[in-house]
């Protein structure tokens, strides 16, 4: 075997890396793509989950919402409480709009709104609007152990504009998953950490934490999703990406 063919075997190997345990020396964007395929890298994904607000002075508020992916489209729909009906299609980073059931009318999103609370909770519309690491930051390992990296990851230049600054995120060697990760500012101070535990498998081997809880490090304020059903490539069909589905299907 030549050379050359030993390097193009080399490269396959490392983009196959999709089964959990191989985490042989690889890259730092390598191990971020990989945990971002594992995330985002369905055909479509659906999941239902419970949203509880942590307030500082111990008040708590729960939802249900769901949220349907393709891509980089998003549905998300509330199914319970005083946010029951409304819902937020994304098509794009850049493109966001909002069903608001009280005014019956659809409305987009402005830029300038993008860093602002989603449905009171720690989570942002930019938060929301996340959906691939890979194609907004680019890694460098600051350090790992024998069972895990921690990434810092910087804005890829020419790439899709990221939700903030810079992040860190910490990833599991065996299972190429998210153990946590946090957003941080010009200055490289935390904004928000996102913690995640419960890994379960949701069906041949299709891994994903049951619970995340954000705080916003600025408050001390806190969000907590518990996931009900997640599903994987179901063959969600385009059309329900629409303004149109987002109005009509409420």
């Amino acid at each position: 075997m030549n050379r050359g063919t030993m390097t193009l075997v080399a490269a396959c190997i490392a983009v196959a890396a999709g089964v959990p345990g191989t985490a042989r020396a690889q890259g730092a964007d390598e191990v971020l793509a990989q945990a971002d395929r594992l995330t985002n890298g369905w055909d479509d994904q659906f999941m239902r989950a419970t949203m509880t607000i942590l307030d500082v002075d111990g008040s708590r508020k729960s939802y249900v919402f769901s949220v349907a992916q393709k891509g980089e489209k998003r549905l998300i729909r509330f199914e319970s409480g005083e946010l029951k009906g409304m819902a937020t299609l994304i098509l794009d980073r850049d493109s966001v709009y909002a069903y608001l059931p009280g005014f019956r009318k659809v409305r987009r999103v402005a830029a300038h709104n993008m860093n602002q609370s989603f449905a009171g909770s720690d989570f942002s519309n930019d938060d929301m609007a996340f959906t691939s690491w890979t194609k907004s930051y680019v890694a460098t390992i600051e350090r790992q152990d024998a069972t895990s990296w921690t990434l810092s990851c910087t804005p890829r230049p020419g790439g899709v504009r990221p939700p903030y600054p810079a992040a860190r995120a910490t990833i599991d060697k065996k299972t190429f998953q998210f153990i946590g990760y946090e957003f941080l500012d010009d200055g490289g101070q935390p904004i928000k950490r996102f913690d995640t535990s419960g890994m379960t498998d949701w069906g041949a081997g299709r891994f994903r934490n049951r619970q995340i809880v954000v705080t916003d490090n600025r408050t001390g304020h806190r969000t907590r999703l518990d996931l009900i059903e997640a599903r994987f490539n179901d063959g969600i069909k385009d059309s329900l990406f629409t303004e149109r589905e987002l109005e009509w299907g409420r």
